[in-house]
């Protein structure tokens, strides 16, 4: 009998917790490919070298590339970004204008409050990862990002 029930308690656990998966929005590795193209088609027909960085909700990276010419800088450019972006749930230039209005903000540590770093929200608007784009000027780096976003969606 004790078997019987810690059988059950265990299969029970075990569907509760997979419909659960199931049912929650996620970026998966299609969207974030997708998005890395559509940043890096972008950059390559106007010549910006970049890097570019995709993580999902709980801060992994799920995709991320340097183009040839760009700094290595920018690949820690790009995740710290991506990294705030997720952080805020908020557009990095946003948070700059946030920053700027209580400096305060800046001693969060990995806060990268540059334009370059787009949140990623499911059709439901949840938030389900960001982007961030780093190595050209920090207009280019908020249209790739933009870019990147829109691809995915």
């Amino acid at each position: 009998m004790r078997f019987l029930t810690s059988s059950t308690l265990a299969l029970l656990l075990m569907t509760t917790s997979h419909s659960y998966a199931e049912s929650r929005p996620f970026l998966t590795a299609a969207d974030a490919l997708n998005g890395l193209q559509g940043c890096y088609k972008m950059a390559e027909k106007n010549g910006w070298n970049l890097a570019i960085t995709i993580i999902d909700r709980g801060a992994n990276t799920v995709s991320s590339l340097r183009m040839d010419n760009a700094l290595s800088a920018a690949s820690t450019g790009a995740e710290l970004k991506a990294q705030t972006a997720l952080a805020w749930g908020s557009s990095t230039s946003r948070v700059a204008e946030i920053v700027k209005k209580k400096p305060e903000f800046n001693q969060f540590p990995g806060l990268l409050p540059i334009a370059g770093g787009e949140p990623i929200t499911a059709p439901d608007g949840t938030l389900i990862g960001a982007v961030g784009v780093a190595g050209g000027l920090t207009l280019h780096d908020q249209e790739c990002a933009k870019a990147a976003v829109a691809a995915m969606q």
